[in-house]
């Protein structure tokens, strides 16, 4: 509590409860900080996170929130700073999002692709994403499976993101990362590896990793078509989807998915690999169907 103190009086907020925290398993500082006039969330990041990361994310919700008012704005410190560090914590504080988190439902899904839409028309920033869009490193994966030969093939047809459309990018673009305000209007929150990015990195990643449903107790899986269909008309209600920038989207959605296969541990990596081959084989069905529904 006395470290909270010394960091929010940096912003003159010396009368103040702590309303909620969030992540408390973790080694971040995350929560909600009410005051008599308003309510703000207090993000502190510890200090082996670097000060180039914190400021990246500072950036965007200042890019993101302040100019452009699609996510939590952030508020500089009494002397003009954006972040602070004390108690080996790098400390932010940006407005307080009261409303509730967007769900996986058709309504929502559409109204995150509008949002997408205009993310990606956003080209102007000078500060880059913290997704590394480079398939090369992925080459050494996998060398003892029996998919490997497979693996690397998939690798070989995916193209050189660096050289493709650059764009504000958020890296993990799904309902978990994007609210509905009291009035209806939707932002996106947990702006960490925001940037200027491969768009189609961005506009791919929920194909695989969020529209496969795999009920890992049945050991089934289904494509939640209904999802991915919302999604493709929120983004591209007011533009035609080519064939060509619709097969860029799967490439992307292969690049994500291959991204995460190590995060989970090793026993993960067949499933994760049985999701990868499932996915990509619903390219096609999901085409067909976005052309019969125009």
């Amino acid at each position: 509590m006395e470290q909270l103190k010394r960091v929010l009086a940096h912003w003159n907020i010396t009368d103040f409860q702590i309303a909620e925290r969030y992540h408390t398993q973790t080694e971040r500082i995350l929560c909600r900080i009410d005051t008599a006039e308003a309510s703000y969330f207090l993000r502190g990041l510890p200090r082996k996170i670097g000060e180039e990361t914190v400021r990246g994310n500072v950036m965007a919700h200042e890019y993101l929130g302040n100019q452009f008012c699609m996510a939590p704005a952030v508020f500089p410190t009494q002397e003009g700073k954006k972040y602070l560090e004390e108690g080996g914590h790098w400390f932010y504080l940006t407005e307080y999002i009261a409303g509730k988190n967007l769900e996986e439902n058709e309504t929502d899904e559409y109204a995150l692709g509008r949002l997408a839409a205009r993310l990606h028309e956003l080209k102007e920033y000078d500060h880059p994403s913290g997704l590394n869009p480079d398939k090369s490193r992925f080459y050494s994966w996998f060398a003892e499976k029996g998919f490997k030969a497979e693996f690397d093939q998939i690798l070989n047809e995916l193209p050189i993101f660096s050289e493709q459309e650059q764009c504000f990018i958020h890296t993990d673009l799904g309902p978990h990362n994007a609210m509905r305000k009291d009035n209806g209007e939707v932002l996106l929150i947990d702006l960490d590896d925001a940037g200027i990015g491969p768009k189609y990195l961005d506009l791919g990643w929920p194909f695989i990793m969020q529209f496969v449903d795999f009920d890992h107790q049945a050991q089934r899986m289904q494509y939640r078509f209904d999802l991915a269909l919302a999604f493709l008309r929120g983004y591209f209600e007011e533009e035609t989807l080519s064939r060509h920038e619709y097969n860029m989207i799967w490439s992307g959605a292969v690049f994500m998915h291959i991204s995460y296969m190590k995060t989970y541990g090793p026993d993960a990596v067949d499933s994760l690999w049985k999701i990868l081959q499932f996915g990509m084989a619903q390219q096609e069905e999901l085409w067909e169907e976005f052309v019969n529904s125009l």
